[in-house]
């Protein structure tokens, strides 16, 4: 059966698979003809781009932690509900900026009809209120607030405490209410939470796999890194195994703050202010998941830096039909060339006189009788003067000069 120690395991398969395709390829661009080309203002705007989302993430990381109401009015978790009253009432004396125009209600005001939902929503204060509340009334939110966060706890609760203030988790109105039979919602209590959670961390990794899609199409294929699609996968690979180990960690993590302190849980995350990672579990998710997604980025710019450069077979026979054409032009002009000067008698006159000197350089270094039998050594195993002997013949052709 899986289990998160299971998909960290083959989590930590998959580094040492990427890191021996890394060092297999990082040497493939010395023997390629894309190795001693500079950057391009593609190759610049690519590796700018991944940098600068790999900051963001790392400062999104440090500067925007998720909003937590214990944190911020300085109260453990555990604290009872007067303890967490005086807190808030602390907090909001020296914060007056967060109370609601009118001033704070009295208890019969706040739970009056419509009253307390536009006290709820019309100020900070009302919003930290409200949490007390829940926190006050059913003391298994908590526990949710803590592994969910207060983005998905306050967009999946049901604002009304639920059917006649029942002592239990209400998931989104229109679950079943107390008495009636059972249905998903209910069986699956926190199926809400999972849900808005979850698209929440897919809002987190989507830029990482735009940026990754976009780079790695074929128009920024440059001189430098014209196997930069090739990439594509890796990247899309290493973002898929972060996004599903974090779902699956999410899924199976109890929502409980016990079970997941008493180490029933072997999720591996960082902590932001060394608060326990396991109690404060949605925070510390969320600080992970963002430094995590920035060192990809990263390891990613260096995989693309380092292999990119790299030909593939059909690039090079592309390069090798194009070096062709412009040879056979070359051969062609050297031909018209030839004919040009032959038929002009002062230019003849001048290139026998060429032809006359570079037979006497040939001849009297020939005349040296260890450079003449290396020079036969050498033509003979090259077959160079079987190849001239060959072509002579179609040489004195097309100068109609089979007679000489």
């Amino acid at each position: 059966m899986l289990s998160a120690g299971l998909i960290e395991f083959l989590f930590y398969l998959l580094v040492p698979v990427i890191f021996v395709k890394f060092y297999r390829n990082r040497n493939a661009k010395d023997g390629s003809l894309a190795h001693s080309r500079a950057l391009s203002r593609g190759d610049y705007l690519a590796y700018l781009s991944l940098a600068g989302l790999a900051a963001l993430y790392m400062l999104s990381a440090t500067y925007r932690q998720p909003p937590n109401i214990f944190k911020l009015i300085g109260a453990a978790p555990q604290y009872p509900c007067h303890l967490l009253r005086q807190r808030l009432s602390d907090y909001a004396s020296s914060n007056s900026h967060i109370l609601p125009p009118g001033g704070i209600p009295d208890p019969m005001t706040k739970f009056r009809g419509t009253t307390s939902a536009e006290y709820y929503e019309g100020s900070e204060y009302g919003r930290l209120d409200f949490l007390v509340d829940r926190f006050c009334e059913f003391d298994e939110d908590r526990s949710v607030y803590l592994k969910f966060g207060e983005v998905a706890f306050l967009n999946s609760i049901a604002s009304d405490f639920g059917p006649d203030k029942m002592s239990a988790r209400v998931a989104m109105p229109g679950g079943a209410k107390a008495g009636e039979g059972s249905n998903f919602m209910t069986e699956f209590r926190d199926t809400a939470y999972l849900l808005y959670a979850a698209s929440d961390q897919f809002l987190t990794y989507l830029p990482a796999f735009v940026l990754v899609g976009l780079l790695t199409t074929p128009l920024l294929a440059t001189n430098f890194a014209p196997s930069r699609p090739s990439a594509r996968p890796w990247g899309v690979i290493t973002l898929s195994t972060l996004f599903f180990a974090d779902l699956y960690w999410l899924c199976t993590t109890p929502t409980s703050t016990t079970l997941r302190t008493a180490g029933s849980s072997s999720v591996w995350i960082l902590s932001p202010d060394r608060t326990d990672p396991m109690f404060f579990y949605a925070d510390s998710a969320a600080y992970t998941r963002k430094v995590f997604l920035g060192l990809s980025l990263i390891v990613f710019l260096a995989m693309d830096y380092m292999t990119s450069s790299k030909q593939t077979d059909i690039q090079l026979l592309k390069i090798c039909i194009e070096e062709q054409g412009k040879t056979l032009v070359a051969a062609k002009n050297h031909t018209i060339l030839e004919t040009s000067v032959l038929l002009s008698a002062r230019l003849r006159e001048k290139l026998v006189a060429v032809w006359k000197k570079e037979q006497h350089a040939r001849e009297g270094a020939l005349a040296d009788q260890t450079f003449a039998a290396k020079y036969d050594e050498v033509a003979s195993s090259t077959k160079s003067k079987q190849w001239a002997e060959h072509m002579l013949p179609a040489a004195l052709s097309s100068f109609k000069a089979e007679s000489l």
